[in-house]
């Protein structure tokens, strides 16, 4: 049976941190990604632009929830990302829009986690086999002084396999491989 447990998990350091720094959307078009089957990607190639979009601290998050079902022996990851972007304003809503079209985005979340002694962060390719959708959001003038002002957005995706990590060291040769510049 290929279903064997190969290894366990055991309690690390308390240094893990929550929530999303930042993302990167493709415009355009993925030929192959490598090393995505033992779950750390060094390469993806294809063609088009990969686009940041920062987000403020302690705003977006990404959740992957395991489907199963024992009766139909299926299992799929679903993966949403929610993003507030802030200000209400015309070229928000202009990428908004063009997002929203869009049937297979193609995004890598960049987590807090590593990011408090200096380091980069980590990194996720979601979408990778059937994309992701703006499946949802918001635009909201709030009602306080204090309120969001801007857009939330939520990304929605269906996987066969969980988000593989990519590896942080190869992350700008991977979007220098893609983009023509960020």
């Amino acid at each position: 049976m290929a279903c064997d447990i190969t290894s366990g998990f055991q309690l690390g350091c308390r240094d893990n941190m929550g929530g999303l720094r930042q993302l990167y959307i493709l415009s355009g078009s993925v030929s192959s990604v490598v090393g995505a089957t033992n779950g750390l990607i060094t390469a993806i190639s294809g063609s088009g632009t990969f686009f940041l979009f920062e987000l403020a601290k302690n705003t977006g998050d990404f959740t992957e929830t395991i489907n199963s079902s024992i009766e139909n022996g299926t299992v799929y990851y679903e993966q949403v990302v929610n993003a507030p972007f802030q200000k209400l304003q015309s070229s928000t809503r202009n990428q908004v829009k063009v997002l929203a079209q869009n049937p297979d985005l193609k995004i890598i979340v960049q987590t807090n986690n590593g990011t408090e002694d200096g380091g980069i962060g980590q990194f996720f390719y979601l979408g990778q086999e059937n994309g992701m959708t703006l499946s949802g959001g918001t635009g909201q003038t709030g009602t306080a002084f204090g309120d969001l002002n801007g857009y939330t957005l939520t990304f929605t995706g269906d996987e066969p396999f969980p988000a593989s990590e990519v590896s942080g060291s190869s992350l700008a040769g991977i979007l220098s491989g893609i983009t023509e510049g960020l």
